[in-house]
């Protein structure tokens, strides 16, 4: 683990609306922003410092959510000091204390991996009434992790009647594991149990390198149905400029990876090649994807998302005047996406198969040509 050059400010810049997504009040995100000049320090203008402040005053409110959220900005981006591994802990800690609208339980999952197992910490999100139309394994990317995915979890399985069983995928949060390329079978590992457990359809929505990870299993037939938001894919013709991407991200990839250092320039094209799929995107496969990116992503090349296309049965939607992940157009491209899933996760049932294209039509209409 390292730190790295990285300035709060610019990171408010990019990540204040992310921040205020994940449910933080805004006025909070401003009050933090004004008192923080330093991303690593431990002083009082400190980025854990700050946030840790804000965190503590809403447990003693008894505010047990968004104290979560709040130390899930404070260990932000990554574990790189003992001080944001310290907030992770009582980030977890806190949300044990929420109470949700929703069936909620906390589960560890033991799955293969290497010679033995390793320990998956899942949450799982159920609406308190009506049939399980499926279950879908939720999961963002290097920074973001599954106690900020609380608001799309809850949404999703309150709207969808999907089982959501959302998870920190290798290399982040609760993992034991580094960010590498045999990450794909800790998942598939999750996916097989709760697939056995429940019997029924698994799909897998995973946002940024979370999306990489949906490809793979969608081109591995690991799973029913997969949603790639934002994903790196190594598919576009010109590779990722990894340590020259914006606001720190060639550091908490890094730290997601296990580093101790950012990789030299000449180590760069093998640690891409790892996880490139174009050894995948030319199998014949039958799983479902649904590729989705914006338009003017700043961290991966829109090749990464359209290359896709050549793929059988991969729908690709390119969205306009967005970014990474299309933040900017997240409602109707959530929506989207719950009626792309339903259509396949639950083919049988003719209401889902007739929502699609209602669901679908808000996002298509942002959609670049």
């Amino acid at each position: 683990m390292f730190t790295f050059p990285a300035d709060p400010q610019a990171t408010f810049d990019e990540r204040a609306p992310q921040f205020a997504a994940w449910g933080i009040p805004r006025d909070l995100i401003a009050r933090a922003r004004a008192d923080i000049h330093d991303m690593w320090g431990t002083g009082p203008g400190g980025w854990v410092p700050v946030w840790a402040s804000h965190a503590e005053r809403a447990e003693r409110d008894g505010a047990w959510l968004r104290a979560a959220l709040l130390w899930g900005a404070a260990r932000f981006p990554t574990l790189a000091t003992e001080e944001r591994q310290a907030a992770l802990e009582r980030q977890i800690a806190a949300y044990r204390r929420v109470r949700f609208p929703v069936r909620f339980e906390r589960r560890a999952l033991e799955v293969p991996y290497g010679d033995g197992t390793t320990p998956v910490p899942v949450h799982l999100f159920e609406r308190n009434h009506g049939r399980r139309r499926g279950v879908l394994v939720l999961s963002g990317g290097v920074d973001t992790w599954k106690v900020e995915l609380h608001r799309l979890a809850v949404t999703t399985a309150r709207a969808t009647g999907l089982l959501v069983a959302a998870l920190d995928i290798p290399g982040t949060g609760e993992s034991r594991l580094p960010l590498d390329r045999d990450g794909d079978r800790v998942l598939a590992g999750v996916i097989a149990a709760l697939r056995e457990t429940y019997a029924v359809p698994v799909g897998y929505l995973g946002l940024s390198f979370g999306g990489h990870w949906a490809a793979k299993l969608a081109m591995l037939g690991d799973v029913d149905a997969a949603v790639d938001i934002g994903g790196p894919t190594g598919l576009a013709d010109d590779p990722v400029d990894v340590l020259n991407l914006p606001y720190g991200m060639a550091g908490i990839v890094g730290n997601a990876m296990g580093l101790d250092a950012p990789p030299a320039p000449d180590e760069v094209p093998k640690l891409l090649e790892r996880f490139s799929l174009r050894h995948l995107a030319e199998r014949p496969g039958t799983t479902p994807l649904l590729a989705v990116n914006g338009a003017h992503d700043q961290y991966i090349p829109r090749g990464d998302t359209t290359g896709l296309a050549r793929r059988p049965r991969t729908t690709v939607w390119i969205v306009r005047d967005a970014t990474h992940c299309a933040p900017e157009r997240l409602r109707p491209l959530v929506v989207g996406a719950w009626g792309w899933l339903l259509a396949r996760l639950a083919p049988e049932r003719p209401a889902v198969r007739l929502a699609e294209p209602l669901l679908t039509a808000p996002v298509r209409r942002l959609l670049a040509a």
